[in-house]
């Protein structure tokens, strides 16, 4: 009995240690990629890194490859559940999947289906480029030249036969993991042992997965935990701090076991003092990895490869977040749309959002939360505009509630003053004057107050030159004047004077104006919807920003200088770093740990140079001290693959010692490059140039692909560098055909045109001779009636004689030396007498004269 309650006290006790270090928070970063990136599905089951340096992952629904950049999936393999991955050759992989085993070509994205049992092939593990050992549930194969030969591991019917995981240790020996023990071959005599635990150790040998470490193999178990088998001693043993944990996966590095398991996350075991560090996933945390279920795993030159079964795959890029997201305790910004911050000396923070107020405690992580639904928090409206200390106070600018001080002992909420502005007043913004009195932007106009919140003035449409009531952002510069923001433009108050200007810039800057700081040297930088200005000490606009050079968005909300003279600027969605020296600049995006959402027009810096940033999707920070555009670790681009009318070609694995030769029919080519660094995207940076098309080599960040639309007929080179060393590492031959066979028909259309118009001008010019004998006969017809009696009507006369003109003309009768003038008459339906009388009497020819006329024309 006291050895039951003790063994429940112990289970407990390890119950509780394992509840406990599943929550324990890791400093390292994952970064995620899901089905919303490109993967085909969430579930990844394998994960091998080539020769080329790509990363390929087989998920459930096909295979895909990551190059640092993106996603590419191949649809040959679609329809499979792919379980393992092996590279045979420069060409070929080897993909196990839930019911065969098949050789897939990256030069051809075709595959090939080898004659197995139906069954899951777990396992592969490479001989040579024409042999391979697949281990299945069903056994152990060989395989040399596509030919299997099954292995069997003492009867047919045993459990050993199923085959979870293969390790090599040299050419020749094989250790293999399976559901009754742990297995060893010589491939030479192909005579395999089974290696068993004795039941003092574990009633189970069912094995998942092993990894190989000096002179001891590592097994995970199914339920059972972890055990290690000595090779020298054929002796098992057990690894404590895994019991009850049914391990998917293993592998190790730098003296550190890497253990995944199902459920507990993953675990990572110092070799040399036993401690264990869980990663696990929290469903709030940005970085952690995305499933607490490792379904794969590989550690590759620093980096960490997270197979998981319902999130995808995690991984630790060598460069991490530049930017995190505030998260303390329980409390996580990222549920919030934050709208202003403020920190304490202590380091305790007021986090302002559009949901009300919160404090938080930083040394005991107690938050408390002020809402217009708490009643006796006191707040009036749930939308936290701007919070800045004042002298001794802290203000609270809300939106429709006026102002509150923050008292620091009470942790509570009061009304500056009964004024109808500090009660229910839109406040945007707020600063002091030299005098101590406090200035107020709001949705009313700008107020001039007394410290304890008594208004002295306002200033309105009505009264100024102000061109709306909406006040935005208020700056007084190192001359005590005031630089007011507001929806339609920038102001200059003299508050000695009262006299207000707008004129006064050089250019009228009237945009809404986000944020005005005076900086170091004494220029003024305004922030507006319209680009970034800065404006000297003279008062003129000396410089605007806009997307043209440096800004990612028209739209900047923030600018602050920090303690080495570099401005970071907050546009709407990223942030720019901008060396006014050097006349650098970096634009950190959605790859740096910032959001999609938007940022709000306010910046704080902490005594420890740290930088917040109040975002719709939480509150952002960065130290300045630690963050830089520098990369540490630098891969050399290479390109990944090249596109010609929609058919991508994977480049790495084709023979382009001949170049590129676009078809007649195609002039566009479209590539993709990668840093393979895997360091994120925004690490990327490239020069590329097309030699014969390109004047100067074109700097490319965070992109990974270029587009050449209708280029020319001719020969080009294209050429891809990395921007630091400038090393020119990848160049290859395009060489685009002239369109000849649009020459010819050109020239095709050309001749047909000619012919045309020839013809036209030959019939033209037959029309002409004819109405010519025509008008011709008439006279001549019209003159010998004068002289001779008519005995024919003048109608009769001109319909004969038009059907005769036709008739010569277009059967030419006169070339028939027998014709007479009794056939003739006949073909003009008249009779041989009115024919006669028409050419004796009216044109004064005979009939044999008529048609030697008509022979000789």
């Amino acid at each position: 009995m006291k050895n039951s309650i003790l063994q429940l006290i112990v289970f407990l006790f390890f119950t509780i240690l394992i509840a406990e270090s599943i929550h324990a928070s890791s400093a390292i970063n994952y970064y995620s990629i899901t089905t919303s990136e490109g993967l085909p599905s969430n579930t990844v089951g394998a994960i091998k890194k080539d020769s080329s340096g790509f990363i390929w992952l087989g998920t459930r629904q096909g295979l895909c490859r990551f190059d640092g950049c993106e996603i590419k999936t191949y649809p040959a393999l679609s329809e499979d559940d792919i379980w393992s991955i092996e590279e045979l050759d420069s060409d070929t992989l080897l993909i196990g999947t839930v019911s065969s085993l098949k050789y897939f070509s990256r030069k051809a994205n075709t595959t090939v289906k080898l004659e197995l049992p139906a069954t899951i092939v777990k396992t592969i593990q490479k001989i040579s480029e024409n042999q391979f050992l697949a281990g299945t549930e069903a056994g152990l194969y060989l395989i040399s030249n596509h030919t299997p030969r099954q292995i069997l591991l003492e009867t047919g019917l045993s459990s050993c036969n199923h085959i979870t995981s293969i390790i090599r240790e040299d050419k020749n020996i094989y250790w293999f993991s399976t559901a009754d023990g742990l297995g060893r071959i010589d491939i030479r005599t192909m005579k395999p042992v089974i290696y068993r635990m004795p039941e003092n150790i574990s009633n189970s040998n069912f094995f998942i997965c092993l990894t190989r470490i000096g002179n001891h193999i590592y097994l995970g178990s199914f339920n059972k935990g972890i055990f290690r088998f000595d090779m020298s001693e054929k002796k098992f043993s057990k690894v404590d701090g895994f019991e009850h944990n049914l391990i998917m996966t293993i592998d190790w590095q730098d003296n550190k076991l890497f253990v995944g398991t199902n459920g507990q996350g993953l675990k990572i075991m110092s070799l040399e003092d036993g401690s264990i560090k869980v990663v696990s996933h929290k469903e709030k945390a940005k970085n952690s990895i995305s499933s607490n279920t490792i379904t794969s795993f590989l550690y590759d030159n620093g980096i960490c490869w997270v197979g998981t079964q319902f999130g995808g795959v995690s991984y630790t890029p060598r460069i991490g977040a530049k930017f995190s997201f505030y998260n303390k305790s329980d409390f996580y910004s990222t549920d919030y749309r934050v709208r202003s911050f403020y920190m304490f000396p202590n380091s305790d923070k007021l986090i302002g959002t559009r949901t009300g107020l919160f404090y938080v405690q930083e040394k005991t992580g107690k938050v408390r939360q002020y809402t217009i639904e708490n009643r006796t928090s006191n707040l009036r409206s749930d939308i936290i505009l701007y919070i800045n200390r004042i002298s001794d106070k802290v203000l609270v600018a809300t939106y429709g509630g006026g102002i509150h001080i923050f008292d620091e002992k009470s942790l509570s909420l009061k009304d500056l003053s009964q004024e109808e502005l500090f009660l229910y007043g839109c406040i945007f913004h707020f600063t002091q004057d030299a005098k101590g009195n406090l200035w107020f932007a709001s949705q009313n106009g700008l107020y001039q107050s007394t410290p304890d919140g008594h208004i002295l003035k306002r200033y309105d449409t009505m009264n100024s030159i102000l061109p709306t009531n909406a006040i935005f952002y208020l700056c007084f510069d190192s001359m005590g004047r005031l630089w007011i923001g507001t929806k339609f433009g920038l102001l200059l108050l003299d508050i000695s004077t009262g006299k207000m200007r707008n004129d006064c810039f050089g250019i009228p800057i009237k945009s809404e104006i986000k944020y005005i700081m005076e900086d170091s040297r004494k220029d003024i930088w305004v922030c507006t919807d319209a680009g970034l200005y800065k404006i000297g000490t003279d008062l003129t606009v000396t410089e605007h920003f806009t997307v043209n050079d440096i800004l990612p968005d028209n739209q900047v909300v923030s600018i602050q200088e920090d303690s080495q003279g570099v401005y970071w600027i907050a546009a709407r969605k990223e942030i720019v770093r901008y060396d006014p020296v050097e006349k650098r600049h970096y634009t950190y995006q959605r790859q740096d740990g910032l959001s999609d959402m938007d940022f709000n027009n306010d910046v704080f810096v902490s005594n420890d140079s740290v930088i917040w940033w109040p975002n719709e999707g939480g509150l952002i920070c960065t130290s300045e001290k630690n963050i830089d555009t520098g990369h540490p670790y630098m891969g050399k681009p290479i390109i990944t693959s090249y596109s010609i009318s929609d058919v991508e070609y994977d480049f790495p694995y084709l023979d382009m010692s001949n170049g590129i030769l676009l078809p007649s029919s195609e002039n566009s080519i479209r590539f993709k490059f990668s840093n393979m660094d895997y360091a994120l995207p925004y690490a990327n940076f490239y020069e590329y140039k097309l030699e014969g098309y390109d004047a100067d080599w074109v700097k490319q960040t965070g992109i990974n692909e270029v587009i050449y639309k209708d280029l020319p007929g001719g020969h080009y080179t294209f050429k891809l560098r990395d921007l630091n060393s400038g090393d020119q590492v990848e160049s290859i031959d395009i060489q685009v055909r002239k369109s000849y066979w649009v020459i010819a028909s050109v020239l095709l259309v050309v001749i047909i045109i000619s012919c045309l118009i020839v013809y036209f001008c030959y019939r033209i010019w037959k029309l002409k001779k004819r109405m010519n004998n025509e008008r011709l006969i008439l006279t001549a017809a019209q003159e010998q009636g004068k002289t001779r009696k008519v005995a024919l009507p003048e109608t009769k006369i001109s319909g004969i004689l038009d059907n005769l003109l036709s008739y010569m003309e277009l059967d030419k009768p006169y070339l028939n030396a027998k014709l007479g003038i009794g056939e003739v008459a006949t073909k003009l339906e008249c009779t041989e007498t009115e024919l006669s009388q028409l050419l004796n009497n009216h044109m004064n020819v005979n009939f044999a004269s008529l048609t030697t006329y008509f022979i000789n024309i």
